[in-house]
């Protein structure tokens, strides 16, 4: 398994301490099936503990992922930036979620490599000293 952090990710979460390490302690998760909702389109919706809040206080991320293929942190924001009514997600983000999965979820290794050297993938390390 492979985990990656995508440019609009990473955007979103600047403002919050997030190392490799927790990411891929999440991306365990998401592979054993632990999140919050499964939006369809291999589109998973996780909330992700921060800064000793837990995760109910913590930020809410959206997630690519399919058994078989890579894990892609998409999007993120605090639990704070949520609408108090109306739909967290609306249903063009989704849309726009669900395509952007499809992309994602279907590259290959080359294609990997393109979008990481064009810095719009970056790759979640398990941990910063391995020997693996």
């Amino acid at each position: 398994m492979r985990v990656f952090r995508t440019k609009l990710f990473n955007k979103g979460a600047k403002n919050f301490q997030l190392p490799d390490t927790a990411l891929f302690a999440v991306a365990r998760e998401v592979f054993e099936g632990r999140y919050e909702a499964n939006l369809g389109g291999g589109v998973i919706k996780k909330r992700i503990a921060i800064n000793g809040k837990g995760k109910r206080g913590g930020i809410r991320s959206i997630i690519f992922f399919k058994v078989g293929s890579h894990i892609f942190f998409a999007d993120t924001w605090s639990k704070n930036d949520t609408p108090k009514s109306g739909k967290e997600i609306d249903d063009a983000q989704l849309y726009a979620y669900r395509l952007l999965a499809e992309t994602l979820l279907n590259l290959n290794d080359k294609q990997l490599i393109e979008m990481i050297a064009k810095n719009l993938l970056t790759e979640v390390k398990e941990c910063e000293d391995t020997d693996e």
